[in-house]
């Protein structure tokens, strides 16, 4: 049971002596003083539960020695004493600074005893009351951290049992005990694992109810540390319990003020104090990990961003690098394919000159996609022959389907044999299509190529299907992504950035089309385009 201080103020000594004998006698320690100047020493020297003085104090009003001593350290209770003629004032009444309990002279010994037993049970119901609006304040406060609003709750919880010293460990993913708050800083961040059965807080966190060690070195249970950080050995320990009766943590306290030790009454505030406020913790712990999961998400993006802008950084550079060479190459190769060559050179140049053309289309599709997306492309229209463009591209083709061995198999609707685009959009779009399908198209297989007039959409409908080993379902979507290849390692496929088939989308999209793939593992793919046969002027 906790022994409350109570200060006597008052200059008449047999009102002092007669308090000073019935206070011992009912288990209370009682100070007295008889100047302003005690008075305000006492304060400040001792932890003074309760005033009893005179009305006039000694001449000094409560309000002037509150600001004296300061709010820490007066007590919230006050008993003054009338004499007979106030009789018919009010027995009591509530100033702004404190609370007033008053007792005419001469007093009865059970009115005094009643009266300082109800005014010491008032002044706990504020200060817990307080304690757990000042916690409330700390929690939902959104400028400070959750480390630093445990240290505060700390510092309130621990005044609620007169400790000087303790710590709150909460649980961690693994369900270890982690110290987030300490009145010894050096503690923070210690952990004690779930298998530490030499723990204290480990025995409580595992058993789920409060434990009191009066002297840890002599409890066989546990084993303490060799050099204590604590001026004394006996501990309070709480577990700290959620609404489903889950134990997410502990509260540890030790150190009990003018080296007391802590009660059966301690244990009960303490784990009341916790009860209220359990659902707050969580609630910012919570938040907290949220906050962090969103700045990891943050870090996370802006490191993707960067990484994607070098990506693109590098692409330019190398495309810039790359055309002004690459176009030498071509015009050399084509000033050869004048001159007499013999079969076989004749056949090295063309795989050359094919090789130069699909890089080129590589670099092509690298500056093309960076203008659609920046939308700095302009489709530039013009009316051609379907057949003409379809064949032109398979012609371009001759040396990388010779080498494959591969048939290729057109089917042309003569019924729509012209169509309004930008040519030289859709002749890469048709390589880079055509190209794919040789490429993953088996050795000495087929690809085919139909173009037709689609009655239900009064549309174009163009397909490029081959033969190869398929598309799994799941990559429908993804194939044309930025930088997606479903078959990185397939050996016919040796050159690709993996933005071809975003050219396509995008310059379909670009006339206003669709495009897609129906495929199955084992059994070959087909792209479909899906485009109006002419372009409205504001696509020009």
């Amino acid at each position: 049971m906790k022994k409350y201080t109570i200060l006597i103020v008052d200059t008449q000594q047999d009102v002092v002596r007669d308090l000073l004998e019935i206070l011992n006698q009912e288990g209370y320690c009682a100070l007295t003083a008889t100047s302003d100047k005690e008075v305000v020493e006492k304060l400040k020297g001792d932890s003074i539960d309760l005033i009893i003085s005179s009305r006039a104090m000694s001449g000094i009003s409560a309000k002037e020695l509150l600001a004296k001593v300061g709010e820490s350290y007066y007590p919230r209770t006050h008993i003054i004493l009338k004499d007979q003629k106030e009789v018919n004032e009010k027995h009591s009444a509530v100033n702004e600074d404190e609370i007033y309990w008053f007792l005419t002279k001469p007093w009865e010994r059970e009115s005094l005893v009643f009266t300082v037993k109800n005014a010491l049970k008032y002044a706990n119901l504020l200060s817990k009351n307080e304690a757990l609006q000042e916690t409330v304040r700390v929690l939902a406060d959104k400028d400070i951290s959750l480390e630093d609003k445990l240290q505060k709750i700390l510092k309130i919880s621990l005044k609620q049992v007169n400790a000087e010293k303790g710590s709150i460990m909460l649980r961690d993913k693994q369900g270890d005990l982690i110290v987030k708050a300490a009145t010894i800083q050096q503690l923070i961040g210690v952990k004690r694992c779930i298998e530490d059965e030499k723990s204290v807080s480990v025995w409580v966190l595992r058993n789920g109810k409060p434990l009191f060690v009066e002297n840890i070195k002599e409890d066989s249970r546990f084993k303490p540390s060799e050099e204590s950080l604590y001026k004394t050995n006996n501990f309070l320990c709480v577990p700290i319990k959620n609404e489903k009766d889950a134990v997410i943590g502990v509260f540890n306290a030790t150190d009990k003020s003018e080296g007391n030790l802590f009660t059966q009454e301690d244990e009960s505030t303490l784990s009341a104090f916790i009860s209220r406020i359990v659902m707050l913790i969580e609630n910012a712990q919570l938040k907290e990990e949220l906050e962090e999961e969103r700045r990891r998400l943050k870090r996370k993006n802006e490191e993707l961003l960067a990484l994607e802008q070098m990506r693109e950084d590098l692409v330019n550079m190398i495309v810039h690098d790359l055309k002004g060479p690459l176009g030498e190459i071509m015009a050399n190769l084509d000033l050869l394919s004048y001159g007499k060559l013999e079969s076989n050179d004749r056949e090295y140049l063309d795989t050359a000159v094919q090789g130069s053309e699909n890089l080129l289309g590589m670099i092509l599709n690298l500056l093309d996609v960076r203008r659609m997306e920046e939308g700095k492309l302009r489709l530039h229209c013009e009316e051609f022959v379907i057949g003409e463009i379809i064949g032109g591209v398979v012609e371009k083709h001759k040396t990388l389907i010779k080498q494959r061995g591969i048939e290729v198999k057109l089917v042309i609707d003569e019924t729509v044999s012209t169509w309004i685009a930008d040519q030289s959009l859709m002749e890469r779009v048709l390589s880079n299509l055509l190209t794919n399908a040789i490429e993953y198209s088996h050795r000495e297989g087929e690809v085919e190529i139909v173009s037709m007039y689609h009655q239900k959409t009064k549309q174009l409908r163009v397909e490029v299907k081959d033969d190869g080993k398929g598309i799994p379902r799941e990559f429908h979507q993804k194939i044309f992504e930025k930088f997606s290849q479903v078959y990185s390692d397939y050996p016919y496929k040796r050159h690709s950035t993996g933005l071809g088939l975003t050219f396509c989308k995008m310059a379909i999209e670009a006339h206003q089309g669709k495009i897609w793939v129906e495929s199955e593992e084992g059994k070959g793919s087909k792209f479909i385009l899906l485009l109006p046969l002419s372009q409205v002027n504001d696509l020009t």
